[in-house]
């Protein structure tokens, strides 16, 4: 019997970089892009940024879309209330799991809500050369 494959913990944290773009403000000194490194199974977890939050923004209650997967390579959401033993805003943090499976290339939606209840919708792009080709 093979063991099973450790799942990676990748963490994106939605911010606006340079007062305009959203990008991942993992390290605030250094934002990236909302892409993706999807060539293993892996635990993602999006998060708004602490200033985002600040500013009264929220996941909306769907936080998440992925074009044409039909739940191959992703898992349902899940709310996440704690981070690092610290708790969390409501609707500022949510997980999904790739399980590397169909080799393709996706787009995901991202929804929030900002302080003004308007909708916000983010659409990165997901390149994936790992996985089966179906």
């Amino acid at each position: 019997m093979t063991e099973p494959t450790p799942t990676r913990v990748v963490e994106l944290i939605v911010g606006i970089a340079d007062g305009v773009n959203f990008m991942n403000v993992l390290d605030p000194e250094n934002p990236t892009p909302l892409s993706l490194d999807l060539s293993h199974r892996c635990e993602l977890v999006f998060r708004l940024s602490d200033s985002l939050i600040d500013a009264g923004w929220k996941f909306q209650r769907r936080p998440i879309s992925i074009k044409d997967d039909y739940g191959l390579n992703f898992s349902s959401y899940v709310w996440v209330t704690q981070w690092y033993g610290a708790p969390l805003a409501p609707h500022s943090c949510f997980k999904i799991i790739y399980e590397c499976v169909r080799m393709g290339e996706y787009e995901y939606s991202l929804f929030m809500t900002d302080s003004h209840d308007q909708s916000i919708t983010l659409d990165p792009k997901i390149e994936n050369g790992a996985g089966k080709v179906p």
